[in-house]
């Protein structure tokens, strides 16, 4: 009897080594040319705001619409055939010339981009309403703008910084300067090391959540008031 209770736990120990060598998670098989070929696992995609330091602050986004700048929006975008219930946009203000305050806006939608990254509407205040002033589409954020300092002409527009995410997963930082006080196209921005963000004192803008804990508020163009925190809506693939 000893040895029949003994015989099905020998055969487990011999199992064992075989079942812990089948499930090997760091590769994947793939059928090419007629094979399974055994390729590593890709990496998951790097948060690229974990490379934001501490002494930058961290904003999200403002969380009331302002009735002026949904106005100007509005108006933006008047003539364009586009569905209003598709557009949500996100908004802050930030001084970038030394000046009085502007509007960032990100907004995103199906027909605004189809590479899924949204478009950065940038506006100024002319008395009690607010300008459409530039325009800049497939923009990354979160966006960075360093503090002024005394080398900042008066009156120039401070550079933006941008995280973004590359095909193979890894976080980069770019650069975009205006060229007399007008920023160039967002696929136009010089890749910076990222040991240059560790010299920036300034805010970072649209940022996922803030010291706070509090996401990113997009209101829907469609309807007044409607709010949503957190991701943009989803869009379609195109």
């Amino acid at each position: 009897m000893k040895y029949k209770t003994m015989l099905p736990a020998a055969m487990l120990a011999l199992l064992f080594p075989l079942y812990g060598e089948a499930h090997d998670i760091s590769t994947i098989s793939i059928w090419r040319n007629g094979t399974f070929e055994d390729l590593p696992v890709p990496p998951p995609p790097e948060d690229p705001e974990t490379v934001i330091p501490k002494k930058i602050k961290r904003h999200t986004s403002e969380p009331l619409e302002d009735p002026r700048l949904r106005e100007a929006l509005l108006s933006y975008f008047d003539g364009a055939d586009l569905d209003h219930d598709t557009i949500s946009y996100a908004w802050n203000e930030a001084d970038l010339d030394g000046g009085k305050k502007e509007a960032l806006v990100l907004v995103t939608g199906d027909e605004i981009d189809k590479t899924g990254k949204p478009m950065l509407l940038i506006f100024t205040r002319n008395q009690d309403r607010w300008v459409e002033g530039q325009a800049l589409t497939s923009m990354e954020y979160p966006l960075l703008i360093p503090k002024r300092n005394k080398k900042m002409k008066e009156g120039s527009l401070a550079p933006f910084y941008f995280l973004s995410v590359d095909d193979e997963g890894k976080g980069r930082l770019r650069r975009l300067t205006a060229e007399d006080n007008i920023y160039p196209p967002a696929a136009n921005g010089e890749e910076m090391e990222p040991k240059e963000i560790k010299k920036l004192k300034g805010d970072a803008f649209f940022c996922a959540t803030d010291q706070k804990k509090t996401e990113i508020t997009w209101f829907s163009l469609a309807r007044r008031g409607e709010a949503e925190r957190g991701s943009p809506p989803e869009q379609e693939t195109p």
